[in-house]
């Protein structure tokens, strides 16, 4: 028998054991508890309170015994460090891990590992971290891990656009933002998002990055524990900059800074401050030179070389705008030796300008156009690989300050070849693209792409009626949405793929050839302190020097046009604007028809309305068109259609926009609508006015073309029944209409025509539509307002709707520049018609319109009336007359 004492030492050791087991229990628990919250947080990029609970969650586990969640919580711990600057040093330490057999057992440590040295790898250098996100995204895709296969996918997206795989990157991160909405990982929603809205900066969209950056900050204001947004501030920042709102910018970097500091997080801090610079260099240098040096100091002592390259070439941008060459040189090849270590391609291009320019100042002109000429090479590779024209379009804006260097370089040089052919590599180069190898068109197969088109068209046939600024809001917010799911791709279907595919500029030999004896091809070039025209003829080869630089240009064509929409004469600033854009241009190379290719602000700037020494408009002694480059010009030229049109005239007109009880809008008093539809797409939501008179000007027309025109009025005037038309069977395709001009989105631009939901047809012939339309006309008449304007896109040109149609297969197309009024327009179109069907070329019948307008109405008409006008294209050529 046992003795009592024996046996309550038994019991008193029993109790220890199931209390100690009780205790480790409990700290087990406590641990997993930690961990995951830990891994909550840290996918929502909350390092701050993710750090110190990895912290605790590895020491319980170390004291369970637990290897295995205590390396896990190690390494999210290490990862937690990567945007301070100090997790490099643990680098082999993950190395040494990833061999460990405990790692190479488990898939879900693996990824956890490889994490970590990604992060760290994407703070110096991105492109480091590819090999590393490609397995994980391997091992993600084997374990149907769907966090982690959206967050590499993002990851491998973004290395892809740094290295100008601008299609692979659209592609990859996509998806990957799809991906994270529909599994609820907002944190990467939020954080990749702001990383497209800042590549969308990059490439000339600042308001659609604004878009972007606004909702990233929208939905982290509302995702409990969500980290401080850093790179939606940032593309915020410098999407406000951009669209010259820098007070708000200012303010947006200084909160973000301030945070930045109190975290640690000097990666995201160094970045803040390069934008600060940038911000700052315009108006205080100083300023700028201090942001910028504090970031440099940043990035060198923690190794973010990527950063480096960037506020390294910012700062070197300041010294030699400021005149200091040495230190611009000193910080430039700082940068350049960076930018070769990470391997950005996409940037790099503007770092080659940038030691061009430093070499020009030193007077090493043929380092320079070594310089310049490598800077052509990578954007070519760029262009080659973007998903559409229109962002290809956005690239060669991006880029335009490295043609226009070595285009004044080549001048220095005189070197006139040379200068055309870098022109040309640019000018109008979407268009020419197209030509050479087809329209975009969205794949029919992709079920995403399919609905988002659907949506579109419910959402604008909604926003067409509505009329509250709330409801209205929610629907633009709706509609930028699900304009990001579309995804053009290339397919060659245009009747110009004939034509060659190689993406250089028309031999200047060949150009010439293609000129008529009595044409001039007149392209401009504003410059920052001179500007030129290089003029082309059949003989004759040139550049000449303009006495005004682009700012001036720009003042004195806004004046002007403003005299004009004042519907003035205007005839004291169009002398002053013809002294400085043609008179300095040698006779001989003043043929009797002009093609324009405008550059900038001139894209609005009507010619023909300029007047020469005598005070007479220049429609009275010459014919003046436009063409976006000598090679677009050439390319239409030599393109021969695979059938010729069996039709002669479509026209479409008297569109039922509303009825007439809700219409708002008001008449001018002499027939010119107040153009509410370009505040479609805003929060006005005025409702269109009804254009009764466009009824007569198509059936006018239609009497012209006789019983070859087909005529869809009111009721029929709809985007479905224009669409079921066998459009590419009409020579002329004339649409009288409501037109809208969409600076900020350019692929909202739209032809406003009758809507019909039954067919999911909103009425909105937009853009990304036109540009897939097959057509083969000699030519397009846009009769609605604002269709020759659009966003100014560098020296690609002008994003507006008649290019629209001159990526879909016509030839030529006449298209307004204002609000125009009806009675003018419809006189004006019919001259023109009657013209053309008396067998005259389109340039001169369009110039004799114009003439019969201003003998018929003497002073009274003045420029506003007929000069907006403008044919853009082939219009030497003119249509087969009627069969009477």
């Amino acid at each position: 028998m046992r003795s009592p004492v024996r046996l309550s030492f038994l019991y008193i050791l029993a109790a220890v054991a199931v209390l100690a087991a009780s205790i480790e229990n409990a700290q087990v628990q406590d641990a997993n508890r930690l961990l995951a919250e830990a891994d909550r947080l840290a996918l929502l990029f909350n390092w701050p309170k993710a750090e110190p609970l990895y912290g605790q969650a590895e020491a319980l586990f170390d004291q369970s015994g637990d290897n295995k969640n205590a390396l896990y919580a190690r390494l999210g711990w290490i990862w937690s460090q990567a945007d301070t600057g100090v997790a490099v040093k643990f680098v082999s330490e993950l190395d040494d891990d990833i061999q460990s057999p405990l790692v190479q057992s488990d898939p879900r440590l693996m990824i956890r590992c490889l994490v970590a040295k990604a992060a760290i790898q994407y703070a110096e250098n991105e492109a480091s971290a590819e090999d590393v996100w490609e397995k994980i995204l391997e091992l993600a895709n084997a374990s149907h891990d769907e966090i982690w296969q959206a967050r590499a996918k993002a990851e491998l997206g973004t290395i892809a656009f740094l290295d100008g795989d601008i299609e692979k990157a659209t592609r990859l991160l996509k998806t990957a933002l799809i991906s994270s909405y529909l599994h609820g990982d907002l944190g990467a929603a939020i954080y990749y998002g702001s990383i497209v809205g800042n590549g969308l900066v990059e490439v000339g969209q600042p308001e659609a990055g604004l878009q972007y950056c606004a909702t990233a900050l929208k939905t982290a204001a509302t995702t409990k524990d969500m980290g401080f947004p850093f790179m939606a501030c940032e593309g915020k920042a410098r999407a406000l900059v951009a669209l010259h709102r820098e007070p708000e910018a200012k303010q947006v970097l200084e909160l973000a800074v301030k945070e930045a500091r109190a975290q640690g997080a000097h990666a995201a801090e160094a970045q803040l401050l390069i934008v600060l610079g940038k911000q700052a260099a315009a108006r205080d240098p100083a300023q700028a030179v201090e942001y910028l040096r504090t970031a440099v100091d940043l990035c060198q002592k923690n190794g973010f070389r990527h950063v480096y390259a960037w506020s390294t070439f910012e700062l070197a941008k300041v010294y030699r705008d400021e005149g200091d060459i040495n230190d611009a040189e000193t910080y430039g090849n700082l940068a350049m030796e960076a930018m070769q270590d990470v391997e950005d391609k996409y940037h790099l291009p503007l770092h080659l300008a940038l030691l061009a320019q430093l070499e020009i100042k030193r007077g090493n002109v043929a380092a320079a156009d070594h310089l310049y000429s490598r800077a052509e090479d990578v954007t070519e590779g760029m262009l080659m690989s973007a998903p559409s024209r229109q962002v290809e379009a956005s690239l060669i804006a991006t880029v335009s300050e490295v043609y226009l260097g070595h285009f004044e370089l080549a001048i220095q040089l005189h070197d006139v070849g040379k200068a055309y052919q870098v022109l040309e590599m640019a000018r109008g180069r979407s268009i020419a693209d197209s030509l050479r190898g087809g329209r975009d068109q969205s794949t029919p197969q992709d079920r995403t792409t399919s609905a988002a088109r659907k949506e579109i068209n419910r959402l604008q046939i909604v926003l067409l009626h509505a009329t509250s600024r709330d409801e209205r809001t929610q629907l633009l917010e709706r509609l930028f949405a699900a304009e990001q799911l579309l995804g053009p791709t290339r397919q060659p279907q245009t009747r110009l793929q004939r034509a060659t595919l190689r993406p250089a500029p028309a031999l200047l030999k060949a150009v010439q050839r293609s000129l008529h004896a009595d044409e001039s091809v007149l392209e401009y070039v504003l410059g920052q302190s001179r500007s030129y025209c290089l003029y082309l003829t059949q003989a004759d080869v040139g550049i000449s020097t303009l006495p005004g630089s682009r700012a001036q240009v720009e003042r004195l064509v806004r004046r002007y046009l403003d005299e004009i929409k004042s519907k003035k004469q205007a005839i004291s600033t169009g002398r002053e604007l013809y002294d400085l854009l043609i008179k300095p241009i040698p006779k001989q190379a003043i043929k009797l028809r002009l093609i324009i290719v405008p550059d900038g602000v001139l894209h609005l700037l009507p010619f023909d309305s300029l007047a020469d020494e005598s005070g007479r408009y220049l429609v009275a002694s010459h014919i003046v068109t436009g063409a976006p480059s000598a090679t677009v010009l050439y390319l239409i030229r030599a393109s021969t259609p695979v059938a010729q049109p069996k039709l002669t005239f479509l026209g479409v007109g008297d569109v039922h926009y509303q009825q007439p009880q809700l219409a708002t809008n008001k008449s001018n008093g002499d027939g010119t609508a107040e153009n509410d539809s370009r505040a479609l797409f805003d929060l006005s939501g005025n409702p269109l006015q009804d254009l009764p008179k466009t009824r007569d000007e198509i059936v006018e027309a239609g009497k012209i073309f006789a019983t070859k025109s087909v005529e869809l009025l009111g009721g029929d005037a709809t985007e479905a029944a224009f669409k079921a038309e066998p459009l590419d069977q009409f020579r002329i395709i004339h649409i009288a209409g409501h037109g809208i001009a969409n600076t900020k989105f350019p692929e909202r631009s739209a032809l406003v025509l009758g809507e019909d939901p039954k067919k999911q047809e909103d009425g909105l012939l937009q853009t990304r539509e036109i540009r897939n339309l097959r057509l083969n006309a000699d030519l397009i008449t846009l009769s609605a307002c604002d269709t020759g304007a659009g966003r100014l896109q560098g020296e690609e040109g002008i994003a507006s709707l008649e290019r629209a149609f001159l990526y879909a297969g016509a030839r030529s197309v006449l298209a307004s520049l204002w609000t125009a009024s009806d009675p003018s327009t419809m006189a004006l179109v019919e001259h023109f018609y009657r013209h053309l069907a008396d067998g005259q070329d389109q340039g001169a019948a369009l110039q004799q319109a114009k003439l019969d307008l201003i003998k018929e109405f003497g002073s009274g008409a003045v420029p506003f009336y007929w000069a907006g006008f403008n044919l853009v294209g082939d219009a030497s050529a003119g249509v087969l007359p009627p069969a009477r």
